[in-house]
């Protein structure tokens, strides 16, 4: 029998879950960019990692199959931005992705700077609750719960 996930029902923490996103942009999100990028070597080209033993000897097939693996990140993630509505997708792409600076993507969505940041927070909440889901990160941050409220 199939289970269906069930949903989060605490109260997200908008700040905080904006501060991992952002993060997790800057760090990983840019990893994979970087890595997709790389162009493809030929078996010839001297390596600057230290020799390795026979089993990992194929350097060349290891770096293909990375870079092939970042760039179907980037398509997912991309998928997921995709499910957003137009203005998250912008500020997303523009902010946390073209590293904009605030003025600019305020310019971009028309919105002055409280709310933009309002608009980020729950641009981050919708993206980091279907990465959270369908990826399996830990992007959104919840408040505490007291017993009583429970």
């Amino acid at each position: 029998m199939m289970k269906l996930y069930t949903p989060e029902t605490r109260e997200i923490d908008c700040s905080q879950t904006r501060k991992n996103v952002a993060k997790w942009f800057d760090v990983e999100y840019s990893k994979y960019q970087r890595l997709a990028s790389l162009p493809l070597l030929p078996n010839s080209v001297l390596s600057l990692a230290p020799a390795r033993s026979t089993a990992h000897a194929n350097t060349a097939e290891d770096r293909t199959v990375s870079r092939a693996n970042a760039k179907q990140v980037l398509e997912f993630v991309n998928a997921i931005l995709d499910t957003l509505d137009e203005r998250s997708q912008k500020i997303i792409r523009s902010r946390h992705i073209q590293k904009l600076l605030s003025w600019q993507v305020e310019e971009i969505v028309n919105l002055s700077r409280s709310q933009l940041y309002a608009q980020d927070c729950k641009a981050c909440a919708q993206f980091a609750q279907t990465m959270d889901l369908t990826a399996g990160t830990n992007l959104a941050a919840y408040k505490e719960t007291s017993d009583n409220e429970r």
